[in-house]
């Protein structure tokens, strides 16, 4: 690639991130569950603590498998890991047809948990193929270039929503092959253009400080020799070389603090990474503790959703006993992509908002309004806090709106900044394999959660002796546990923030 002209590397280059942001697209899919959770419960007759363990196999899949797949695109490179994405994602989504079809319904329950499992590991793939192609590729601007191809993958389950929404309200079996169908073909044409290329952007900073330092050293020795050896120079000519020298030197000096201080934290070696990273590292331990805290209640209402929707309108239905009709169907499968929709385009606007936003930050010096990378991570686990406190007062349906809006808009803020402040504080060398590792803490979180959530679901309906819960009281506790975690990670952040203008604590 170094012998390629400078506009065909910029081709390349361009072609290369519109083929990252495409892979993104249709690999965020685990998101799409709640439009046809609820359908596949009622096919296999799940409760909903079943159902939730179900959809913990996506998040299982999801997160667990990011040191994996990590560790295999920062050593095999893009292309072979986006191939792994399509052939896991087509597999989980063709078996999931097929299982909601009959033809594996002995198994229900395990089978699909498997399946998922599958979707969730096809889909980290997918996302460390997108996201580490740009971390390398745009390193001078890692805000924006990783922010957009994340954004797409916020965006993936509002996209499938719609093509549901329109043209597959009634055939579930036939809508899950389709989505197998359109991940694999787009991920098999998009990694023909996915190329990682040299550092350049990191090697000017370093070859201008050389240069810098150079300059400097040279003048500095020429004035000297000067000085001894040319009997005939003037006063003021030794005074003026000598003023020289010492601003270039200057010069160098601010460039490297500059330097240092837009890092925030001291750079660590290259070898510790992964585990040993995050064993000795206390910045690494609470940005985890963090988006454990942040993710869990986060991914809780994402997962569900669609069952919340459906408890409330049942709720408000004339006899909640009786079957839905089919216009109740209709209705209630509309209201669910609506929020599905919703929770998805904000989680896309967060996601490339907070990238955007940092990088204009970084540009000056670190800070923009006073705010650094770690205080727009901040802001994004106040929106989480503030979706989950509105969760805990909703009653009624009409109140679930900005619920979405927030959780969807701080969730992707989480992931749109997280990323870069990895990448800047740790290393891009070893990105992947220790954001594979960070993204272990929203595997916790999130089955801690939605496991909690199916329990309480459970416990209700229990209680008024039907299979189905209907009303708010079959989610409110779980939002008031919501919120208790949200404001513990808000705090986590607060104190995060204070150790970024610190040098890296190891022990």
């Amino acid at each position: 690639m170094t012998s390629s002209s400078p506009q065909a590397t910029t081709s390349a280059r361009t072609a290369s991130f519109l083929a990252a942001c495409a892979v993104a697209l249709v690999s965020g899919t685990p998101y799409l569950y709640s439009t046809y959770a609820n359908q596949l419960t009622t096919k296999l007759a799940l409760t909903a603590l079943q159902s939730n363990v179900v959809a913990a196999g996506v998040h299982y899949g999801l997160f667990l498998s990011g040191p994996l797949f990590g560790r295999l695109v920062d050593s095999q490179g893009p292309r072979t890991v986006g191939l792994l994405s399509a052939a896991l994602l087509v597999a989980g989504y063709s078996g999931l047809s097929l299982t909601y079809s009959g033809v594996f319904s002995s198994f229900g329950f395990f089978i699909s948990f498997l399946f998922l499992i599958l979707i969730g590991m096809g889909s980290q793939a997918g996302y460390m193929t997108s996201v580490s192609t740009n971390a390398h590729n745009f390193q001078s601007a890692r805000g924006i270039a990783m922010g957009v191809p994340i954004a797409c993958f916020g965006l993936s389950a509002l996209l499938f929503a719609q093509i549901s929404n329109h043209w597959y309200k009634h055939d579930t079996q036939a809508f899950l092959f389709l989505v197998a169908k359109a991940i694999g073909s787009t991920i098999l044409i998009s990694v023909i253009f996915l190329q990682v290329f040299p550092s350049e952007e990191l090697e000017h900073p370093k070859d201008q400080e050389s240069s810098i330092a150079h300059t400097a050293g040279s003048s500095s020795s020429s004035s000297s020799s000067s000085l001894d050896d040319d009997d005939d120079i003037t006063e003021e000519e030794a005074e003026r070389r000598r003023r020289t020298s010492e601003s270039e030197r200057l010069i160098a000096s601010k460039h490297s603090a500059s330097r240092d201080h837009s890092s925030s934290l001291a750079i660590v070696p290259k070898s510790l990474s992964g585990f040993k990273l995050f064993r000795t590292t206390h910045q690494a331990q609470m940005l985890m503790l963090a988006i454990l805290l942040l993710s869990g209640p986060g991914l809780m209402y994402i997962t569900n959703a669609g069952s919340v929707v459906r408890s409330i309108y049942r709720d408000r239905m004339d006899d909640p006993s009786k079957p839905p009709t089919d216009e109740d169907l209709i209705r209630l499968q509309q209201l669910q992509n609506f929020h599905v929709s919703l929770i998805s385009l904000m989680s896309c606007i967060g996601r490339i908002s907070v990238g955007m936003m940092s990088d204009l930050g970084k540009r000056g010096g670190g800070k923009w309004w006073g705010v650094s990378r770690v205080g727009f991570l901040l802001y994004a686990g106040f929106c989480v806090w503030l979706g989950q406190a509105f969760g805990s007062h909703v009653q009624d349906i009409e109140d679930l709106g900005r619920v979405s809006l927030f959780v969807g808009l701080g969730y992707g803020s989480v992931f749109g900044v997280a990323p870069t402040i990895v990448s800047e504080w740790f290393g891009v060398s070893n990105f992947g394999t220790n954001w594979g590792w960070i993204s272990i803490a929203p595997a916790i979180g999130g089955q801690m959660f939605n496991l909690i959530f199916g329990w309480l679901y459970d416990l209700e309906a229990a209680h008024e002796h039907t299979l189905e819960c209907f009303g708010i009281e079959c989610f409110h506790n779980s939002f008031v546990l919501g919120s208790v975690s949200s404001f513990f990670g808000v705090c986590v952040l607060i104190y995060l923030s204070i150790l970024a203008r610190r040098p890296a604590t190891r022990y």
